[in-house]
């Protein structure tokens, strides 16, 4: 049975990681959801969040081949339980006195942050669960929305 998986991986900040790992997914018919790349807390070292849809062995297989690539440090399962992941989204209104006091509950609502307001037009960041971002997309639907963008997952496993 095919379900989402996130996968992450940490590698050494070396050229051709991102094409070998792309290419492990690829050659096994699996289209990557997400993909969030970001240095760690460790100098030389940044960490991978893939998305992925698939059946749990096949894609367990593909973790196991990812840890024997070069530059490869380590990979995990981050399974629901067990890990906290988030998305983040910058989101572009068209501002206006009428719709200024629907917009600020929202941002209130969602914990978002206004960024800029410059000639009518508002950015706003929203950060959260996968379906927090997806009801702030959802409720935003009312306004005039400019331009947006969204993340991909990030994530990491509770506990030690």
């Amino acid at each position: 049975m095919e379900e989402r998986q996130i996968i992450a991986i940490e590698v050494e900040d070396k050229p051709g990681v991102l094409s070998r790992i792309s290419t492990l997914f690829s050659r096994r018919g699996y289209n990557i959801d997400s993909l969030t790349v970001g240095h760690t807390h460790k100098k030389g070292i940044s960490r991978f969040t893939i998305v992925v849809k698939g059946d749990k062995a096949t894609l367990e297989q593909i973790r196991k081949q990812s840890q024997k690539l070069i530059h490869v440090l380590t990979t995990e399962d981050l399974r629901k339980e067990g890990s906290i992941t988030r998305e983040f989204a910058i989101v572009k209104l068209e501002y206006s006195d009428e719709a200024s006091k629907k917009i600020n509950e929202l941002v209130d609502l969602y914990g978002g942050r206004m960024l800029d307001s410059t000639n009518g037009m508002l950015i706003v960041e929203f950060s959260g669960t996968e379906e927090k971002i997806n009801k702030v997309f959802e409720d935003l639907k009312q306004f005039t929305v400019l331009e947006s963008l969204r993340t991909g997952k990030i994530g990491m496993r509770t506990g030690l």
